[in-house]
């Protein structure tokens, strides 16, 4: 499934500035350096992290592309997190911050070495290769043991993680028109499919998260096996499924013939033909 999160504006040193004091040429080059340095210290920046070793986990916050989430971002750079994370078996904390990448770099930049855990930390603003990163937080039986996304409500991004079979957390980012994300959070949260976490108490939802993992054994699953597309109607069980099918036009109309009839109604389905491209219109 495709992912909203792309490598588009990668960075967060290309804005500009004003006012009336004067920074030098070796300013700017000792804060290279020091962002440099910073990013030697654990993961590679905009690079997939390694998979993590055994004996630790590893979490990835994702906020996507198009919206920033400060107060998520700023919730997971605090020591406090890290505390919580380091409590629960977590070895690594990767972060994509979007907009806001180059203030979080700061955040984490200031943190000492005890208050960091023995946690290895990185961020980065923008990836071309989401799945590389979720994939990292998938337990696999004698590789590495479950790690933990956490997430805004984004359909695109929640749908793939919940492909990949990563343990979950969901944020809502309230500052979203209708604040769509919390009901997609409480949902699947009803479904035991995510742990709903929520800004200011996340180191609660690390804690369900943990037992979500001891309980389902999710250290030990199989190597991971993209799935087959058009998926299966046996199989095809959620929204993001049918989000899937519009790539499919052909197989999308089969489907919609094989739907029940209800009160006389057919499903509220239209299909754009404009460029041969299926396009789901839900009333």
């Amino acid at each position: 499934m495709v992912n909203g999160v792309n490598g588009v504006g990668a960075g967060g040193d290309g804005g500009s500035s004003s006012g009336s004091d004067t920074v030098t040429a070796a300013q700017v080059r000792e804060l290279k350096r020091q962002r440099l340095d910073f990013f030697n210290h654990g993961f590679e920046a905009h690079q997939p992290a390694a998979q993590p070793d055994l004996s630790g986990r590893h979490c990835f916050v994702t906020v996507g592309a198009t919206a920033g989430f400060r107060s998520l971002l700023d919730e997971v750079s605090t020591a406090g997190f890290l505390e919580s994370l380091a409590g629960h078996g977590f070895a690594s904390l990767e972060v994509q911050c979007g907009p806001d990448h180059s203030a979080i770099w700061e955040r984490l930049a200031r943190l000492d070495e005890e208050e960091r855990r023995g946690v290895a930390v990185s961020c980065f603003a923008y990836t071309g290769d989401m799945h590389a990163h979720i994939i990292n937080c998938r337990g696999l039986a004698g590789v590495r043991p479950a790690g933990c996304v956490i997430a805004h409500g984004g359909t695109g991004t929640v749908g793939e993680v919940l492909g990949v079979g990563a343990p979950l957390i969901v944020v809502a980012n309230p500052t979203l028109m209708d604040n769509h994300q919390l009901e997609l959070a409480e949902d699947l949260e009803a479904q035991n499919l995510v742990v709903h976490g929520q800004i200011g108490s996340l180191t609660d939802a690390l804690g369900r998260i943990a037992e979500r993992i001891t309980q389902g054994t999710l250290d030990n699953l199989p190597p991971y096996s993209p799935p087959s597309f058009p998926v299966s109607a046996a199989d095809r069980v959620t929204f993001f499924d049918w989000m899937v099918l519009t790539c499919y036009p052909d197989e999308l109309a089969v489907q919609m013939l094989q739907q029940p009839v209800v009160n006389g109604d057919v499903p509220a389905v239209a299909v754009d033909d404009q460029e041969d491209n299926g396009m789901l219109v839900f009333d």
